[in-house]
């Protein structure tokens, strides 16, 4: 899950799909990760961009197999002591991974919440409402429709208002509805 999340900064999940798959498969244990020459991940991985992934990958491998014994921290201050892991990457984690109760806010996210709720990011915690928000039993399923709906309907440049499901309760200035 960790490797997955840190190929995913800064690109699509597409994108992602075609490295992911051989780098898991020649190196699909942390050991393995460790122990392979950095220019062999590093090629497998070049078509996403961002070289410094590399470094993450073996830095934290080396770090969960020195500090975890191998095993995926299962709280956040662990998490977030790995090398290349902000808060949005150790949320998903906890999310996906352990199934905590717990959202991940990415600027999609962020995007959505602050529209519908008609807030303002910079006055309001969009983590803590999407927290709120967050079934206990249902993280990983809400965070992934959180994150589709972003990407399909409530997007960046031109969001979809017309054909949104949600535009009823939505105080979006975009979707017909009135922020403070």
């Amino acid at each position: 899950m960790l490797i997955a999340e840190v190929l995913l900064q800064r690109t699509t999940a597409a994108a992602v799909s075609s490295a992911y798959v051989p780098l898991v498969s020649r190196d699909p244990t942390q050991e393995a990760v460790v122990a392979a020459p950095s220019k062999e991940i590093g090629d497998l991985i070049a078509p996403l961009g961002l070289a410094k992934r590399v470094t993450y990958l073996e830095r934290f491998s080396g770090q969960l197999l020195d500090r975890h014994s191998g095993q995926m921290p299962r709280d956040r201050p662990d998490l977030l002591n790995l090398y290349g892991v902000g808060e949005y990457t150790a949320r998903s984690v906890l999310a996906h991974s352990h199934g905590e109760p717990v959202s991940a806010v990415d600027t999609n996210v962020e995007r959505l919440l602050s529209r519908f709720f008609g807030e303002d990011p910079d006055k309001v915690d969009i983590q803590d409402l999407a927290d709120d928000l967050t079934p206990p039993e249902r993280s990983s399923d809400i965070l992934h429709a959180m994150l589709d709906f972003a990407a399909a309907v409530c997007t960046a440049r031109s969001p979809n208002c017309s054909d949104c499901l949600i535009r009823p309760g939505c105080d979006s200035p975009e979707a017909g509805g009135e922020t403070d």
